[in-house]
């Protein structure tokens, strides 16, 4: 069985003998294209390294204008609160200060009805001195 095999693989040496220099372009032009496909591969790896460092230098700044806005809505978050608390003080002190002239009206309305009752009362004792 053997020696068959081997007789036969004598018969077909001239006609791989021809395919051998296909095979060998075909295979250098596969290697060929594989290091190009390799280079370009690099190539776009390169680019997207720096794409990538200016995106990070992008966020970067970004970052920093994100912190720096925090911190100035945390300042005009404590300033609201502040003007909130001080209007409150405010609408307190106005609703005493409206009690208090309301008061003082109801004190100025009953004195001028005194003085006017007064007044009255010493017109007629004057008119009754002055009939005697």
């Amino acid at each position: 069985m053997w020696p068959k095999v081997i007789a036969q693989l004598f018969e077909l040496l001239p006609h791989i003998s021809r395919l051998l220099p296909l095979a060998d372009k075909f295979f250098t032009s596969k290697v060929a294209s594989e290091k190009a496909s390799e280079a370009a591969m690099v190539a776009m790896a390169e680019g997207v390294r720096g794409d990538l460092g200016q995106v990070t230098k992008a966020h970067l700044g970004l970052y920093r204008q994100l912190q720096d806005q925090s911190a100035q809505i945390t300042a005009v978050g404590e300033e609201v609160k502040r003007a909130r608390l001080s209007m409150e003080q405010h609408e307190h002190r106005m609703a005493m200060l409206e009690k208090g002239v309301a008061s003082f009206g109801l004190w100025l309305k009953a004195g001028v009805s005194l003085l006017l009752v007064l007044a009255v009362v010493v017109i007629v004792l004057l008119v009754e001195l002055l009939h005697r």
